[in-house]
């Protein structure tokens, strides 16, 4: 069964039936890496609503580079034979651990299965500076058909180049997505995987293994989260609306109750400071009214 180039079955935005290759670069760009009172109270309830509206609208997003997932996918099931992880022929992976950590996540929730490779620098992929985008996909082609018997793997490789760095990455990432595993990597999950990839790109206190983690447990997270719409951000403001109500009135009802009680509390202080001499000149005085009236 043969992988097709997405130039080949992309057209007016969509696709033809059968089974989808998908191939990507992103070019690279240096990446570096290095190892009180109650109303307070209440004010501090409401700022704390305010940002849960702002968020649940979706108004502020953690990259604004970073899609918002309007998709809701099921994850795959019984597809996947699970292999390695990841194959380094350049020796650049220091710790498998945290690399593995995110792989397993993005696995975990979407039943498809990344593979990270790293391929050593060789001429049959690159023309001077550019790649041979051809070559890079026959050789994508090859890893897949030799190491997977399903179609539930995402090959996640990249090339190096000449004169190449760890600490200055400029060769290209590419990607082969199997059929199985293009069910939930569409067009937009892929979007949403660069955004996550290009914001840890750039992140300099992120390990090489960090970065390609979090792009994977990020993306996964993301991309089988429910999507929201306008009637759950709706239901969203009228819950904390509500929820607003309810802290004003419990509020207004303790201020009432404080302020009976500091009332009671004076009006006890102030009889007992009285004198007792003036309660019987009281008396008397009382008496007195009693017989005017009497009269």
């Amino acid at each position: 069964m043969e992988h097709q180039e997405i130039q080949d079955i992309v057209q007016d935005g969509g696709f033809y039936g059968g089974p989808h290759y998908h191939s990507h670069y992103y070019g690279g760009g240096p990446y570096y890496y290095g190892s009180g009172s109650f109303g307070s109270i209440v004010g501090v309830i409401i700022v704390i609503i305010f940002v849960i509206i702002i968020f649940s609208s979706g108004i502020f997003s953690n990259s604004s580079n970073v899609p918002k997932n309007k998709t809701e996918r099921t994850a795959l099931s019984g597809i996947v034979s699970k292999t390695d992880w990841y194959e380094d022929n350049i020796g650049w992976i220091s710790s498998k651990n945290t690399l593995i950590s995110g792989l397993e996540d993005f696995y975990k929730k979407t039943g498809i299965q990344p593979y990270i490779l790293f391929i050593p620098y060789s001429e049959e992929y690159w023309s001077g500076n550019n790649i041979r985008v051809s070559k890079a996909n026959e050789y994508l082609e090859k890893v897949y058909k030799e190491k997977f018997k399903d179609e539930g793997h995402f090959i996640f490789a990249y090339f190096q180049c000449r004169n190449d760095s760890k600490s200055e990455m400029d060769g290209e990432f590419r990607y082969l997505s199997g059929y199985s595993a293009d069910t939930i990597m569409d067009n937009e999950a892929i979007s949403i995987l660069w955004g996550y990839f290009e914001k840890n790109y750039y992140n300099t206190s992120l390990s090489l293994e960090k970065m390609i983690s979090n792009t994977f447990s990020e993306t996964a997270k993301s991309i089988m989260s429910k999507p929201t719409n306008g009637w759950d951000f709706l239901v969203i403001l009228i819950v904390v609306i509500v929820i607003l109500i309810v802290v004003i009135f419990i509020y207004k009802m303790i201020k009432s109750k404080h302020k009976r009680e500091k009332e009671k509390q004076e009006y006890t202080e102030k009889i007992l400071e009285k004198p007792l001499e003036t309660f019987g000149n009281e008396k008397n005085d009382i008496s007195d009214l009693e017989k005017k009236y009497e009269e």
